[in-house]
């Protein structure tokens, strides 16, 4: 399969910071959102190197991966080969998910990648193709409300640390930042919220919940920093 991630250089970097040791994710939020998934059949989608399908087996789900960088699959299957837990990883585009059949799986998962995909559209519709009549999917991003350099900026007047808050937020479509953690990509993309929704309204996922977590540090108490989603597929 010819295909590359922008992840693909960044892997070893991004590997090495992020749940080196395959120990899982942490994040209430999320379990929250994904209630009891024991015995479910569930996609973790744009996995990377698997920390979330690690989360989500270790919850009790049977877990497939799909992830554009076969970097980081590297890594995902060799702590699957230290650590078992039954999960499958596939190199595949989220946009397609070509190689998950259709209303096969219980529930699905995007964990902070959504806005790293190009193509919102396509990416929701295979959501929706890939999910049973009634199944679930669970997504979070970088709260749409925030946006890189050069659109206004809040600062926190204890630390002096300052995020950065859109101030052109109807100005979609992709953005370079040089400010991004070094471990990701510097292009990411930008959608107000109502794009987001009805994005995923027209792909047949009804949203049930939002959350809006408030993070550990001071500025991240003033503004949300993230937002996650549950949505429910709806047959018309």
């Amino acid at each position: 399969m010819n295909l590359t991630s922008s992840y693909d250089e960044l892997a070893d970097a991004y590997h090495a910071t992020v749940d080196p040791d395959g120990g899982g994710l942490t994040d209430p939020a999320l379990d929250d959102l994904l209630g009891d998934i024991r015995g479910q059949r569930v996609a973790s989608i744009a996995c990377g190197q698997g920390r979330d399908a690690r989360r989500l087996a270790d919850l009790g789900a049977t877990v497939v991966g799909v992830d554009a960088s076969e970097t980081l699959l590297t890594h995902a299957r060799r702590l699957e080969q230290d650590s078992p837990r039954g999960i499958e990883y596939l190199h595949g585009d989220a946009q397609r998910l070509e190689g998950l059949a259709d209303t096969s799986y219980d529930g699905a998962l995007c964990y902070m990648a959504l806005m790293d995909i190009p193509e919102l559209e396509p990416a929701l519709r295979s959501v929706a193709r890939i999910l049973k009549p009634g199944g679930w999917f669970v997504a979070s991003i970088v709260h749409p409300c925030t946006k890189p350099p050069s659109h206004g900026e809040l600062t926190d007047h204890t630390t002096g640390e300052s995020r950065r808050v859109t101030g052109r937020y109807f100005e979609e479509g992709p953005y370079d930042s040089d400010t991004r953690w070094e471990i990701l990509p510097r292009v990411s993309y930008h959608r107000t919220l109502s794009t987001y929704v009805n994005t995923l309204v027209a792909a047949g996922l009804a949203v049930e919940r939002l959350a809006e977590p408030i993070g550990d540090r001071p500025v991240w108490r003033e503004a949300a920093g993230l937002l996650y989603l549950r949505c429910r597929r709806v047959d018309s």
